[in-house]
């Protein structure tokens, strides 16, 4: 492969292991890697990579093995090698590389093999450690049982470098193992400080906070974990204990709960510019399954069903009702004082003749697994319905003018202080892609989720004048592919380089990879080493800015536990997690199957199902390498991962970044969707 100019100087953890010089990827043009014919004039390097990218794994260490052998002394060739041979859980083979040619780091190796004494003893021989060694130093120390030692070492590492959320949670565990609560509680609150998504902190915090008598705090956390790691049984055993204890916390948090009843009102809004009222209406599903539900009307209101045009029940403002599911079927609707108002099945529409009224749904769970879980009460503008079902709880649907929809969805997306073009970039990017015809959520009741897997949408609460003026100036604007309107995505942060469609979802569109405007552009794929050191590399890029970029967002590391990679796959006839092997990458590194071995069977996750079921991982452009424990089989996997979010379609920190630059929202859009055309429809 060519060599490209150094962009950043910071060495990472896994670079320390292959001693890689780094370097950005090769440029790239909005096409995917290019499949080898199998001629024999086709270089061997540029081969190796080939079957690389397209998920021949086996194939690619036989070529890399090969040109080792013609070349023992490329330190590069080897490093190519080792990484290959490391992501299979071939530990022993990818160090016999690396000691080939003497690599005086291989200490880092040895800890992911399971050899923390031989690693401590490598790490210990270096003079000046980096911070990234004295990390390795430290986990190796824990390993070997030298706790002391290990917390001296995570905390030079620390030193050495501020950003370390991994040594802080590290420390965390040290420290409560050693019963040192206050330190405890502050090492895994900077780790989650630093990346929030590290949320195997949540239960051992909460224990921390438990020995220091913080019980409400604890319990709070719990409450919370319990909705971000719904298949951690560690979070349920600890609350369940909690509340064994302390009885009263349960009724304590039931009685805020009806306090915040009495005591809230639903906003009154503003109403909308009369050029929105051609917009459609939008159907999107707030809550699932759901047993009970507290709301409060804003205004004069009627409730009716599907089948009569007359209302049900009517009433005023401030009025509580109570929706309850019934078994097998149907739903019951009371007041707060235990009047009945409906019983039968659905649907049924909540709604009011003042469009500048909303409800508030009291204690809503949002964020199912993911790190933002949480509970709130929100409001809503427009209609709600309430959908029954046979032998399962029912779903809670807000029917609300598009326009009304994205005063909500920009700000949630988008934080409204980011800059105003950025902004209109957002609004037009949302309202296309809620436009853009799609079935998936019809058989469920409604258009799209209330969640980020559609669009991130709070309600009344999330709204902002910034934002709301970016909706109002760009009303009717959208993103069209052809005759219909673009399935205008967007993620977070795409690390500087967006995926195609065709790679991360199996289907081509106008959705395109593009390069970020101050990195180069790429044409033909990286090495492992290559892209092993571009995941580590911080370049400057507008995905990158120091406003609009959390540090975690451009470049992440997930420890994922034997444990929760096993309730999370849900699969225990697969036996022990053995390795976790990158079956196919796209151009810019995205990761589109990876398949799962165990010691009793075999099993493929592919594309968006990566992210969840394979950690709650950022992204799906990572590497990933066994960490093996006591007894020879992987204890951790450590996933060293670049971006947030999907990768395709809009990158909202690029945007944010380009928009800093003096880019208008048109050219922002027209950058991050190169095949799209923006009109005005209404």
């Amino acid at each position: 492969m060519r060599s490209m100019p150094h962009v950043c100087s910071r060495l990472s953890l896994l670079l320390i292991l292959v001693n890689l010089v780094v370097v950005p990827l090769p440029a790239y043009e909005t096409h995917g890697v290019r499949q080898t014919d199998g001629r024999d004039d086709t270089p061997a390097p540029e081969r190796a990579v080939e079957y690389y990218y397209q998920g021949r794994i086996e194939a690619a260490v036989e070529e890399f093995r090969q040109l080792v052998q013609r070349q023992p002394q490329d330190r590069g060739l080897r490093s190519d090698l080792a990484l290959l041979l490391l992501e299979q859980g071939r530990h022993a083979e990818a160090i016999e590389q690396l000691s080939s040619v003497d690599d005086p780091l291989i200490g880092t190796a040895l800890v992911l093999a399971g050899r923390p004494r031989q690693a401590i003893d490598a790490l210990a021989a270096i003079e000046q450690p980096s911070a990234e060694q004295l990390f390795w130093r430290g986990v190796a120390e824990q390993d070997a049982g030298n706790l002391q030692h290990a917390r001296e070492a995570f905390a030079g590492a620390t030193r050495a470098q501020a950003h370390l959320p991994y040594a802080y949670h590290f420390l965390g565990q040290l420290a409560l193992e050693q019963e040192d609560w206050p330190a405890a509680v502050e090492y895994f609150v900077r780790a989650l400080r630093q990346d929030a998504n590290l949320t195997s902190a949540f239960e051992p915090l909460a224990r921390a906070r438990m020995q220091q008598g913080e019980i409400d705090s604890a319990y709070a956390l719990l409450g919370r974990a319990e909705i971000a790691l719904p298949w951690d049984l560690r979070v349920q055993r600890t609350r369940t204990e909690l509340e064994r204890h302390y009885p009263h916390l349960r009724e304590e948090r039931e009685a805020e709960v009806a306090a915040r009843r009495v005591i809230v009102s639903a906003p009154r809004v503003t109403a909308l510019p009369e050029r929105a009222e051609d917009a459609p209406g939008v159907r999107i599903g707030l809550a699932e399954d759901v047993d009970s539900l507290y709301l409060k009307t804003g205004g004069a209101w009627q409730l009716k069903t599907a089948y009569s045009p007359d209302p049900q029940a009517d009433g005023e403002r401030d009025d509580v009702l109570l929706v309850e599911r019934l078994h097998p079927a149907g739903v019951r609707v009371s007041c707060d004082d235990g009047f009945e108002l409906y019983r039968g099945v659905g649907p049924l529409e909540l709604s009011y003749a003042d469009t500048e009224a909303t409800t508030v749904l009291f204690d809503l769970a949002y964020g199912h697994g993911q790190f933002s879980a949480g509970r709130e009460d929100r409001s809503y503008r427009g209609a709600l319905r309430v959908l029954s079902w046979p032998d399962r709880g029912f779903t809670v649907v807000n029917e609300v003018n598009l326009e009304a929809y994205l005063l909500s969805v920009v700000p949630s997306e988008m934080p409204a202080h980011w800059p105003s073009e950025a902004l209109a970039a957002q609004a037009i990017a949302a309202r296309s892609y809620t436009l853009a015809p799609r079935a998936r959520f019809h058989a469920r009741g409604f258009d799209l989720l209330g969640s980020v897997l559609s669009a991130f949408y709070r309600g009344v609460g999330g709204e902002h004048p910034r934002s709301t003026e970016a909706v109002h100036a760009t009303i009717g604007q959208v993103l069209m592919e052809g005759e219909t309107p673009l399935n205008a995505v967007y993620s977070a942060n795409s690390a500087g380089y967006t995926e195609s469609s065709a790679s991360v979802w199996g289907f081509a569109s106008a959705l395109v990879g593009v390069s970020d405007k101050l990195l180069p552009r790429r044409d033909e794929a990286a090495s492992p080493a290559e892209l092993e050191a571009w995941l580590h590399q911080r370049p400057a890029s507008h995905s990158n800015h120091e406003r609009y970029s959390s540090y975690s967002a451009y470049r992440w590391s997930r420890w994922v536990s034997q444990e929760e990679l096993t309730s999370r796959l849900g699969q225990s006839e697969l036996g022990r997690i053995t390795a976790l092997i990158t079956r196919g990458r796209g151009t810019s590194g995205r990761v589109e199957r990876v398949e799962v071995v165990g010691t009793e069977g075999t099993t493929v996750v592919e594309r968006d199902a990566i992210r969840s079921r394979l950690g709650g991982l950022r992204s799906n452009l990572f590497s990933v390498y066994p960490k093996l424990g006591p007894d020879g089989l992987p204890s951790y996997f450590v996933v060293t991962g670049a971006g947030w979010g999907h990768g395709v379609g809009m990158d909202q920190s690029g945007a944010a970044g380009m928009a800093a630059a003096g880019y208008t929202a048109a050219e922002i859009l027209g950058h991050y969707y190169p095949k799209a055309e923006l009109r005005r429809l209404y």
